[in-house]
């Protein structure tokens, strides 16, 4: 998730082999959110994200690096979420958030790592953080190149990548070119309301995840974890299972093609299982192009999509399930010597079940129009959302 630190240019000095190195970039949408159909709304918003970091050795093979991420989307989203039709996770007043998706954090990473090289064996890697990412799931999607440009969070997002934004997490990993396994412990609830704080806790949750990379530009990973308490409104223990598989390939002329397919499953009390599968794309056939495209399959409970409330427990469960399918365009130009901006559209069809006609009307199409800018010290076309 960090830059890789650039080589210093003809005519500079190397910097001294116990200096800090910097690096940042960012990202923000200025978007018109049009979700479509009975349950739909429409807001202006903007989705951000800005990443700090601090590297330095520590003398023999020992490196130190500081992390910090963060988002104004507490102030630039709408405190009910972001209209998305068919998301479902964490609250608002108390509520159970349905169709919206709610904004990050503040404070998205506070970590510091250590890392120590092993030569041929490969690389220890120690990391804590009062805020960070745990050992599960696929690269968070405002990070990963598949979702490069999709504006928008996936609907699969609380069954895959939602634990990026966790408490107190301390997390160790071994790995060489091919295979990485990491194990965690962490805070397992989930972010309040209180979108400008941290939420710390006890490390009451644990996780564990093996990532093989063998070549081609191939990466799979399978993990799992067992949250204590994870949500505010719905009592119990959760585990969380998943597992996804990466591509990614650079073109000779400079494009690129990014693709990931996942799947994930929580395990809920009462023997109740929820799962979100999602396959997704990012394209850059040519210079300033960039075409993309997502399709889910989600399940979600039919009182609560009727109701935009939690489930009460004396309510019997009916699984249902929800279909999406994203399609986008974006053309960028450069703006700065270190960012650049790109103008897009992007449009979002659903397929459910015929008990949800009267909620959502029989064909909701959603709509997002868009400026998107992003920066950074190492080159505005860094891999990162």
């Amino acid at each position: 998730m960090c830059a890789a630190v650039a080589a210093p240019a003809a005519g500079e000095s190397a910097r001294p082999p116990e200096a800090w190195t910097f690096y940042w970039h960012g990202y923000a949408y200025l978007d018109s959110n049009r979700a479509g159909g009975e349950s739909g709304a429409r807001v202006f918003e903007s989705v951000n994200h800005l990443m700090l970091g601090a590297d330095r050795p520590l003398g023999g093979r020992w490196r130190m690096g500081l992390r910090g991420m963060f988002s104004i989307e507490p102030a630039t989203i709408p405190l009910e979420g972001s209209p998305l039709l068919f998301q479902r996770g964490e609250t608002y007043q108390d509520n159970l958030l349905i169709d919206r998706q709610h904004a990050h954090d503040l404070f998205v990473q506070l970590a510091a790592e250590f890392e120590r090289s092993l030569g041929a064996t490969g690389r220890l890697l120690f990391t804590v953080g009062v805020r960070g990412e745990p050992a599960v799931g696929p690269v968070a999607f405002p990070h990963r190149p598949s979702a490069a440009e999709i504006p928008m969070a996936p609907l699969s997002h609380h069954n895959q990548d939602s634990t990026h934004i966790s408490d107190d997490v301390v997390s160790a990993l071994w790995g060489n070119r091919v295979v990485s396994v990491e194990g965690s412990v962490f805070h397992g609830a989930e972010p309040d309301e209180e979108r400008w704080d941290l939420d710390q806790g006890s490390l009451d949750s644990y996780a564990g995840r093996i990532t093989l990379a063998p070549g081609g530009g191939f990466s799979l990973q399978v993990s799992a974890c067992r949250r204590e308490e994870p949500e505010a409104l719905e009592p119990g223990n959760q585990t969380r299972q998943t597992a996804s598989v990466a591509w990614e390939k650079i073109f000779d002329s400079g494009g690129s093609l990014a693709v990931l397919a996942g799947t994930g499953r929580n395990l809920l009390p009462e023997d109740q299982e929820e799962w979100g599968h999602l396959a997704e794309a990012t394209w850059h056939p040519r210079p300033r192009h960039f075409l993309y495209a997502r399709i889910e399959q989600v399940d979600r409970d039919l009182f609560e999509l009727t109701n935009k409330m939690q489930r009460p427990e004396d309510v019997e469960p009916k699984r249902v399930h929800a279909e999406e399918m994203t399609l986008g365009y974006a053309y960028s130009w450069p703006l700065l010597k270190e960012a650049e901006t790109a103008a897009g559209i992007a449009v979002a069809g659903y397929r459910f079940d015929d008990r949800l006609d009267d909620v959502y009307g029989e064909r909701p199409i959603s709509l997002w129009v868009y400026l998107r800018f992003r920066f950074g010290s190492q080159g505005a076309h860094a891999h990162h959302h």
